[in-house]
């Protein structure tokens, strides 16, 4: 079944009906936990309506470390309860979504005098497994200084005790958050990007309402009664809270995250590869495709919005790559792109804990005004996350909604219908369309078998890639019209990721990008011109590295 138009009209059609009809749940904040509660409600039968002030995904849940994992350094903060429900939701993300989710090895190198010995990498792994329930998906196997080599012969051999060769998961972000929204409208969710809460709308004893929603682009203000309000807006919950009354203590402290692209060759690996900076932090070089990630710092920070990686942040990770790697050398001019991403951690401002140190959990709070707000969380346990807030907002729902909805249902629901062989499609898409090795396993990746009608409903001098990416023309006028990018920079961004992959970040073929999508979706030469412009800024500001500023975060 080919996906349904996604668009602007569609988007609109969802505020006009949510404004008309009410919602039960309303949702703020379009990242990973706002579309997984979302989800959840939907699957429950519930109404809903997640409106985002700038793009889905735009902010942390696109700016991860692409890590689908159980948390191992969180079992030495003895963070056993959350180690374990991320194991089991990993596990059963890989189960069902095999190819949004895919495993990937880890090799946990030991190394004479470092921050662990051969023996405690062996415990930490037994114990990593006794979490996971012993599942096939928790084998791990140790190996000596001498089989290390096939696994990577980069590898600093100097002091290498040997290395503990377990799996996690790996997944693009975005799309995992785009896919779940795309399956919450499937069962039935209205959904808005670039749609800001302006203000609640309260009834005489100041219980929330609902809110007044304004649309950023046509400007419209939406009036939508909702039953329950969720504000799941990230490192942004607190300002959302505000909204609703002033937050005298702040309980979250953001955390900035900083990571680098390179091309894969530049290090052998089988795999990714977790290594120790000069202090002591565990980093990790981990394969994507053609490239690899290098990542990631873990210092608080106040850069909400747009947060920005100094020059400083990228000699940290290259001095700790090359001390790890001593052959590779890596430099700045091996740097295809980086980014920041910010994790918003329940802490108080106060909290001398280092942020390495302090729980990657989420935390509910319900206030007078029935606003419920989480924050914390991980990639990984999103789905769990959204079970476990709408089993808290059902309690505010009135008794004839309650009876309405059901058990939620997303433990046993994958995201799409992923039912085929991959290597089979994949052939498919090379003998049919001419497409190369890479480009096919992309497509079949990213769009499961709509892939097919993707390629076949585009023109044929579409059919080609962008550049020396894996990324096709074809993609532009199907996400266009099909996954609601509102701007270019919503598309090459986070639908199609050529700010962080791609060779020259799309920059180079941008005025045939910009035309094909304005082509899609009806935009004139001014509005084409100006997109491209606006994304040229945008590569630059977030996705190459800046200059020294002024130190505001604590270490």
């Amino acid at each position: 079944m080919t996906a349904p138009r996604w668009s602007t009209p569609e988007r609109l059609a969802a505020l006009d009906r949510s404004e008309l009809d009410g919602v039960d749940v309303l949702v703020v904040g379009g990242g990973i936990t706002g579309a997984a509660i979302l989800r959840d409600a939907a699957s429950r039968g519930l109404r809903t309506l997640l409106v985002e002030r700038d793009d889905f995904a735009s902010g942390t849940s696109s700016r991860s470390s692409k890590l689908i994992h159980g948390g191992l350094r969180y079992l030495a903060e003895g963070q056993l309860a959350m180690t374990r429900e991320a194991c089991r939701e990993r596990d059963l993300l890989m189960r069902l979504n095999p190819h949004l989710v895919r495993p990937i090895p880890f090799l946990f190198p030991a190394y004479r005098g470092g921050k662990y010995s051969l023996l405690e990498v062996r415990a930490a792994l037994s114990a990593y497994a006794a979490m996971a329930n012993f599942r096939r998906t928790a084998r791990f196997k140790m190996l000596g200084p001498d089989q290390l080599a096939e696994y990577s012969r980069d590898l600093d051999p100097e002091g290498l005790r040997g290395a503990g060769l377990y799996r996690d998961g790996q997944a693009d972000d975005a799309r995992l958050v785009l896919e779940t929204l795309r399956s919450a409208r499937r069962l039935g969710a209205a959904v808005a990007n670039h749609a800001e809460v302006a203000e609640f709308l309260r009834g005489g004893d100041g219980r929330l309402l609902g809110a007044r929603v304004r649309d950023r682009v046509g400007g419209r203000t939406f009036a939508v009664r909702s039953h329950v309000v969720v504000n799941a807006a990230g490192a942004a919950v607190e300002r959302v809270r505000g909204l609703d009354r002033p937050v005298r203590e702040p309980e979250l402290r953001p955390a900035k995250g900083v990571h680098l692209v390179v091309p894969r060759t530049r290090i052998h690996a089988a795999g990714a590869i977790t290594f120790e900076a000069g202090d002591g932090r565990q980093l990790f070089w981990s394969p994507w495709d053609d490239v690899a990630l290098i990542g990631t710092t873990d210092t608080f920070s106040d850069e909400i919005d747009e947060p920005v990686v100094t020059i400083e942040e990228v000699h940290y990770l290259l001095d700790a790559a090359n001390r790890a790697f001593p052959r590779a050398g890596l430099t700045t001019n091996d740097i295809r792109s980086v980014w920041a991403g910010v994790r918003p951690l329940v802490a108080s401002p106060e909290e001398t804990t280092p942020s390495t140190s302090v729980s990657r959990d989420h935390r509910i709070y319900a206030d007078p005004s029935g606003l419920l707000s989480v924050a914390g969380g991980k990639l990984t346990t999103h789905r769990a996350t959204g079970e476990q807030v709408m089993d808290r907002a059902l309690r505010l729902l009135p008794h004839d909604r309650r009876r309405v909805a059901g058990p939620s249902r997303t433990a046993k629901l994958p995201l799409r219908e992923d039912g085929f062989d991959l290597g089979e499609l994949v052939r498919g898409l090379r003998e049919r369309h001419g497409l190369g090795a890479s480009a096919a396993d992309h497509l079949a990746r990213t769009h499961g078998r709509d892939a097919e009608a993707l390629l076949a409903e585009a023109p044929a001098a579409e059919r080609r890639t962008i550049g020396e990416s894996r990324y096709t023309y074809a993609e532009i006028r199907w996400s266009m019209q099909r996954e609601c990018p509102l701007t270019l920079c919503d598309l090459l961004e986070r639908r199609m990721r050529l700010a962080i992959f791609a060779v020259g970040q799309g920059l180079p073929e941008l005025d045939e990008i910009a035309r094909v999508a304005g082509e899609a979706v009806g935009w004139d030469a001014e509005r084409v011109r100006a997109e491209a412009a606006d994304y040229a800024r945008t590569v630059r500001r977030r996705y190459q590295i800046q200059p020294s500023k002024p130190e505001r975060h604590a270490a």
